[in-house]
């Protein structure tokens, strides 16, 4: 007798509160999967491990910024995988029992596309996110088109292989949209995954970095941070990190962290407005704001303080595929440490993963999906 495939289901729109009584997973639930007929150009793979993203767990709580993503849907766009089974059509060099992770995001693929024509997938204003526009990694096999996967590299798990996409996300932002020099002090406003890899390579790129976190971090994941090396900094309303640069941070060995209450980069993954709005007033003149978190509303920003102290504010918006052949490097040459990060889950604790993940209460959680 087969096996009986499930898949972890975003199924509800409720908007939830943590904290407010209401389960942080009332939107989701485990449900029973049935595989359709493969069409050409697709595969059909089995899931190995996948990620728990910070966008799953917004869609989960259904915030309005992922509003737009239809229900039912098993989601989970961070995963590695084996490939079972090829569908009609031409699939190049893949073969039966390749692992792979797959590209989260497909562009239309037009030659008269702006960013496809330039092989930038993520930036096509009508790509398809694998998780949310068709069904991802939290099902136990998934069905995709061939065109999205990369082969994991040589030295790599497929554990490692969960954590190549939100990697590739920072290779993309620090990278290409920042200005990283030796001896620079930088701050990363978030101390989720995306905020701790990009300290990692922040770090690697010779910067001293500050990471922030609230209160509900300090004993995660700050903690994981300060374990890193990183400076971490616990922020609140009432003694934000404008006030306590001002105050003066030093790092470990007495040195002061930034001049006169101003760092040279702050790369923002918090999600939280008023944050980003804060961030204009901690860069130096000339110095860099990377902004790679989205937000469930408008945000004010001052625009003549950004004119009159030239600051460079740039958004950055997925990976490509070269991105994601960094990442796996950096990880299969430890450069980015992937085994100080995970959290590890069977599938049949998948509830409770997101439940810990939606709560800050890991750094991040990947799940073994067979």
């Amino acid at each position: 007798m087969s096996k009986q495939l499930k898949g972890f289901c975003l199924q509800g729109r409720e908007r939830i509160y943590p904290g407010s009584g209401v389960s942080v997973t009332a939107n989701t639930s485990v449900v029973e999967m049935e595989i359709p007929e493969l069409k050409e150009g697709e595969i059909l793979a089995k899931t190995l491990y996948t990620g728990i993203c910070g966008s799953d767990n917004s869609a989960s709580l259904g915030k309005p910024n992922f509003d737009w993503v239809e229900r039912p849907r098993i989601i989970g766009h961070e995963f590695s995988a084996e490939i079972l089974e090829l569908g009609p059509g031409d699939h190049g060099d893949l073969k039966v029992g390749d692992h792979f992770t797959p590209l989260a995001m497909l562009g239309c693929q037009d030659e008269e596309c702006p960013a496809c024509s330039v092989a930038k997938w993520n930036l096509c204003p009508q790509k398809q996110i694998i998780g949310f526009h068709r069904n991802g990694g939290f099902g136990q096999q998934v069905v995709l088109e061939s065109d999205r996967v990369v082969s994991l590299m040589e030295g790599l798990t497929p554990q490692q292989g969960a954590l190549v996409e939100p990697l590739s996300v920072v290779v993309n932002a620090l990278y290409s949209k920042c200005h990283i020099k030796p001896g620079d002090d930088v701050v990363v406003t978030g101390c989720g995954i995306i905020g701790l890899m990009s300290a990692e390579l922040a770090k690697a790129a010779g910067a001293r970095v500050v990471v922030t976190g609230i209160a509900h971090d300090r004993d995660i994941r700050l903690k994981k941070a300060k374990e890193q090396g990183f400076i971490t900094v616990e922020v609140s309303p009432e003694n934000n990190l404008a006030q306590q640069l001002k105050a003066g941070i030093t790092d470990a060995k007495g040195i002061p962290f930034g001049k006169n209450g101003q760092v040279d980069l702050l790369i923002e993954c918090s999600g939280v407005p008023q944050v980003l709005t804060e961030a204009i007033s901690v860069v130096r003149p000339e110095g860099d704001i990377c902004v790679i978190a989205t937000y469930p509303k408008e945000v004010s920003i001052n625009a003549t303080h950004l004119t009159r102290t030239s600051l460079n504010m740039r958004g950055s918006m997925g990976s490509c595929r070269a991105d994601y052949m960094v990442a796996q490097k950096l990880m299969a040459t430890g450069v980015f440490p992937s085994e100080a990060y995970i959290d590890a889950y069977d599938f049949k604790d998948i509830t409770q993963a997101f439940e810990d993940s939606i709560s800050a209460n890991n750094v991040k959680a990947v799940v073994k999906m067979n």
